[in-house]
């Protein structure tokens, strides 16, 4: 996003950044990832349980993952999780490893939502940014912690796929911080002595930290302040 762009009101950037991140993160990696708004339309013709709720179900899939991780995780545990039948399961979703990638993205769209809102809710720039990171820092504070921070860990390593979904996440998420870091600084509310992309860079090795210290530690309640500090010296 550069600083240069077209500028769209909040409620059409909201829009279009929702557009956008589902186009990076739930469109196909290869062939192995479709559109998981578009399975229903799909799946109508497969023969499934009566009240199969694609949504319901790829929550209860993402839970499941992010609760035991991929390795932890059994078809098993999927089955009960899903209230789904082996079969139902497989033709709608595919293997577990294509499971596991439709979760993935499930959990960054849906956490992209939860914490989108936020980014345009004041017309102060340093408000929203402000507003996002205590979005994301109470995200990350969930029981399970980041759960892409988790799959980097566990499954990137030697799943392209994962690693590729993720290096997006890191990508998208960096632009935009970027993008609302620069609306700051037209604003005057941060320093211009430094350039956005640095600056979103640091938020992102910040973030990574809460993310880590989350998981990690419990009680981990100053991660708040750690961002707050960080903005502090950019004023």
């Amino acid at each position: 996003m550069a600083s240069g762009s077209l500028r769209l009101t909040g409620y059409e950037r909201t829009l279009w950044l929702t557009a956008v991140w589902i186009e990076i993160y739930i469109l196909p990696i290869g062939n192995k990832l479709s559109v998981s708004m578009k399975l229903s339309e799909r799946n109508k013709s497969v023969g499934r349980p009566r009240g199969f709720e694609e949504e319901r179900v790829l929550e209860a899939v993402m839970n499941t993952f992010w609760e035991k991780g991929y390795e932890g995780t059994s078809f098993k545990d999927l089955f009960e999780a899903t209230g789904l039948h082996k079969a139902s399961l497989y033709q709608a979703f595919g293997d577990k490893h294509q499971l596991f990638l439709k979760a993935l993205g499930f959990y960054i769209e849906q956490t992209f939502k939860e914490v989108a809102a936020s980014a345009y809710s004041s017309d102060s720039p340093m408000e929203n940014l402000r507003s996002l990171l205590s979005g994301i820092n109470t995200l990350c504070l969930k029981g399970n912690g980041c759960m892409l921070l988790n799959s980097l860990v566990e499954v990137a390593p030697h799943d392209p796929d994962v690693k590729e979904m993720i290096e997006r996440s890191h990508t998208i998420k960096k632009r935009f911080l970027a993008d609302m870091i620069d609306k700051a600084q037209r604003s005057g509310e941060i320093t211009t002595e430094q350039d956005p992309e640095r600056l979103a860079a640091i938020l992102m090795v910040a973030l990574a930290g809460v993310a880590a210290t989350v998981k990690g530690f419990s009680g981990a309640d100053h991660t708040s302040q750690v961002l707050e500090d960080i903005l502090a010296s950019w004023v």
